[in-house]
C-alpha cells in the first residue's frame, strides 16, 4: 500500500518545504495540501512549491470545495499545476469544511456538488460549461484532471461510485463501517455501468504513532477538535451523539476560530480539554497508538483494496516521527 501526506504552509516556508522534502525522501506517493485560506497560505501556490520539491509525486488539493472559487478559476489553477508538474495533479473535492466556514457558508448540497462537478469536468475536457445557470467559457489550456471525492454519507458515497476517479474515505479501526462505505461506492459504480475496480480508494485519518495511545492523542488535538465540527454541522450525526456531549459540541462549533484551523497548541485544540471532549472525539477518524497497532490497521486497509493511506500533518505535534514510522510500517507490509 502506498502512503500520502497532507500539509499546509503557515508562518514558516522553510518548515513547509522541509516537510515536502521528507515525504519525497521517504517515498510518499501522494502529497496533498489543505485548502483553508483564512488560516494558511494559498493551496495552489503551496502545490506549485511542492511540485518543484517533489517531482514525479502525485499532487492534490486535499481538499477544496465549491463557493470559495469559481470552477473556471479552480480549473485554470489545476491545469496550470498539471502542466508544471508533468501530469501529476488530481483534484480532491468535498462539500466544505473550515474553508467555507470562514465565509459563513454551509456545506454544499449534493445538487451543488453535482453542478460544480459537471462544470469543472467539462472545463478539464476543453469544453465550455454551465455553472449556476450561467455560461462558462472554455479553457485555452485544458488538461484532463482526475477527480477524487471526499465522501461521508450514503448519498456522497454513491455519487463517488457513479462519477469519481477515486474516493477519499476518513476511517479509524472500525473496519465494519469502512466495509459498508466501500460497498456503497462499489455498488453505485456497478449500477452506473462502471468497473468498480477503476475507482481508487484512498483512506485518510488523523494518525500518530507513540508508545501509548494517550501520547498519540496528545499529538493530534488540533485535528481531533475538527471531528467536533463535522458532527456539529450534520443534523444526522448530531442526533446520534450521546446527550451529555451535545451541548459541548455545539459550544465548540460556536467558538471555533477558522483563522487558527489545525494549529498545534492553538485555542481550538485547547477547547477539547476545556469542554471535556478529547476522549470522545478521539474515537472518530483517528488512528493513534503503538507501531504494532498502526501496522495492524494498515494491514487491514490493504486487504480491503485501499491503494493509499494519507496522514494529515499540519496540526500534528510529531510530524517527522509519524512520517518516518509510517514509512517503516509500509516497508514491513510490502
Amino acid at each position: 500500500m502506498k502512503l500520502g501526506s497532507c500539509h499546509l504552509w503557515g508562518d514558516d516556508l522553510e518548515d513547509f518545504c522541509n516537510q515536502i522534502k521528507l515525504a519525497h525522501q521517504l517515498g510518499y506517493d501522494l502529497i496533498g495540501v489543505g485548502d483553508s485560506p483564512a488560516g494558511w497560505h494559498d493551496v495552489y501556490i503551496s502545490l506549485a512549491i511542492a511540485a518543484q520539491i517533489a517531482p514525479n509525486t502525485r499532487l492534490m488539493p486535499f481538499v477544496t470545495s465549491p463557493f470559495i472559487r469559481h470552477p473556471l478559476a479552480a480549473a485554470n489553477a489545476l491545469c496550470s499545476l498539471d502542466e508544471l508538474s508533468h501530469g501529476q495533479v488530481q483534484l480532491g473535492l468535498s462539500t466544505g469544511g473550515s474553508n467555507i466556514m470562514a465565509i459563513g457558508h454551509k456545506p454544499a448540497s449534493q445538487a451543488k456538488i453535482n453542478d460544480y462537478w459537471q462544470a469543472i469536468s467539462r472545463l478539464f475536457s476543453g469544453n465550455s460549461a454551465q455553472y449556476e445557470n450561467r455560461p462558462v467559457a472554455a479553457l485555452q489550456y485544458p488538461r484532463k484532471i482526475p477527480i477524487y471525492y471526499s465522501a461521508f454519507g450514503p448519498k456522497a458515497l454513491a455519487l463517488a461510485g457513479q462519477k469519481a476517479d477515486g474516493v477519499i474515505l476518513f476511517s479509524n479501526d472500525n473496519f465494519d463501517l469502512l466495509d459498508e462505505k466501500i460497498a456503497i461506492v462499489r455498488n453505485a459504480a456497478h449500477q452506473a455501468g462502471r468497473n468498480a475496480d477503476d475507482i481508487e480508494i484512498i483512506v485518510t485519518s488523523y494518525c500518530s504513532i507513540r508508545p501509548t495511545r494517550r501520547q498519540a492523542l496528545d499529538d493530534l488535538k488540533a485535528f481531533i477538535v475538527v471531528n467536533g465540527l463535522a458532527l456539529a454541522r450534520s443534523p444526522e450525526l448530531m442526533a446520534q451523539i450521546p446527550a451529555e456531549h451535545r451541548a459541548a459540541i455545539n459550544e465548540l462549533l460556536r467558538r471555533y476560530d477558522t483563522s487558527e484551523h489545525v494549529q498545534v497548541g492553538g485555542k481550538n485544540s485547547q477547547l477539547l480539554d476545556e469542554l471535556g471532549l478529547t476522549d470522545y472525539l478521539g474515537q472518530f477518524d483517528t488512528i493513534a497508538g503503538t507501531p504494532a497497532y498502526v501496522a495492524k490497521v494498515l494491514s487491514e486497509l490493504k486487504q480491503r483494496g485501499v491503494s493509499t493511506f494519507v496522514v494529515n500533518m499540519p496540526g500534528h505535534a510529531d510530524r517527522e516521527g509519524t512520517m518516518r514510522e509510517l514509512a517503516n510500517i509500509r516497508n514491513q507490509l510490502a
